[in-house]
């Protein structure tokens, strides 16, 4: 089983300076149609928050037109740029959110359970988990102790050394950790929100940042703390379950084609 994580489209409408600087809406078409063409073609798709950029009804309509290209599942998942409320006015028919309270649920293939955590905090762009969305994880690793499980969310539970994003991450991440650290079966945590592919570890368990599809944070490690954002290419996370041996391998794929240099026709024995 294969599960593409996108993360941060951060849709807006066209004609806007924003998307005539980023071309979100082109860009997320673009790693649509990328795991369309994959063989072989993912599952289904996790998309880690940051949907849309201002949360506007416009914008959740631009999103939608671009994911029903999509030819394998798509479940949403919310980041610091979104409403709950108007995501579910455009996606309210999808039976994988709830239909109140936050962005948060389950799903389960081929003995694998995905989580999906909400780490919104309104109009704020650093994260929470809240005693009541910790009760609510608590509870669903409780009742599958022996189910190999991944948990999505938006903002990062570790820091990165990008001083600017840093400041943003999730506040009271020690919190999350001490539920993390009761349930061994969680193989990976993965997350959005970074705009950058970055790999880590929160207590114990394999951490990663999915890349932005619209546009990359620069990469600064130093005091100064710079923000901005560059040109870099865009790419996707492919998580490749394998249920016989229970393991997962992550792998970075560019949402641009690659152009084949060279390739053996066929393999020495």
């Amino acid at each position: 089983m294969i599960i593409a994580q996108l993360s941060d489209p951060h849709v807006v409408v066209r004609g806007t300076e924003f998307h005539d600087l980023y071309k979100t809406i082109d860009k997320l078409q673009l790693a649509v149609d990328r795991v369309n063409n994959l063989v072989p073609r993912p599952d289904f798709i996790m998309l880690t928050g940051d949907l849309v950029n201002e949360g506007g009804v416009d914008e959740y309509a631009e999103l939608k037109k671009v994911l029903e290209s999509s030819k394998v599942p798509v479940y949403l998942g919310i980041g610091n740029h979104d409403c709950r409320e108007t995501l579910r006015q455009t996606f309210g028919t999808e039976d994988y959110l709830p239909k109140e309270g936050f962005i948060q649920y389950a799903i389960e293939q081929e003995g694998l359970r995905s989580l999906m955590l909400d780490t919104n905090v309104h109009r704020q762009p650093y994260g929470t988990l809240c005693e009541e969305r910790l009760a609510w994880l608590e509870k669903e690793l409780s009742e599958h102790p022996d189910t190999p499980t991944l948990i999505f969310m938006h903002h990062p539970p570790f820091e990165t050394g990008i001083r600017a994003m840093d400041a943003m991450g999730l506040r009271d991440a020690e919190k999350f950790g001490e539920v993390v650290a009761r349930h061994p079966q969680i193989k990976r945590i993965f997350c959005g929100h970074l705009h950058r592919n970055i790999s880590s570890e929160f207590y114990g368990v394999p951490s990663q940042i999915c890349a932005s599809t619209s546009h990359k944070v620069l990469l600064d490690l130093s005091e100064q703390g710079r923000l901005g954002t560059v040109d870099e290419p865009a790419d996707i996370l492919l998580h490749f379950w394998s249920p016989d041996a229970k393991t997962l391998v992550t792998h970075t794929s560019a949402t641009k084609v690659p152009n084949i240099l060279w390739e053996i026709d066929e393999y020495p024995s």
